[in-house]
């Protein structure tokens, strides 16, 4: 694959992950989904470049990300039904 190509893709994982890290800073659950392209494509990246460490590093992060994203959906959910219970009392 052509280095430059290479070289963008790892660019792009940078910047979806400062990306996805700002949103989770103020809250966002869509931090989750930018942080989940983010580590994609960081294991892209380190296949490329041949880096274990780096596809080790995306794979364990890829199944952090996936399971912060359901628990953040599962507590919204269940904040939300507690919220309607208190105002249907």
């Amino acid at each position: 694959m052509n280095p430059v190509i290479v070289e963008a893709i790892g660019f792009v994982a940078f910047l979806t992950n400062v990306l996805g890290n700002w949103l989770l800073a103020v809250k966002s659950e869509r931090g989750w989904l930018v942080r989940i392209v983010s580590i994609i494509c960081w294991g892209a990246y380190g296949w490329k470049t041949a880096s274990f460490a780096m596809m080790a590093n995306a794979v364990t992060f890829f199944g952090i990300n996936c399971y912060g994203y359901r628990k953040w959906r599962k507590d919204a959910r269940e904040a939300k039904w507690f919220e309607e219970q208190r105002r249907a009392a």
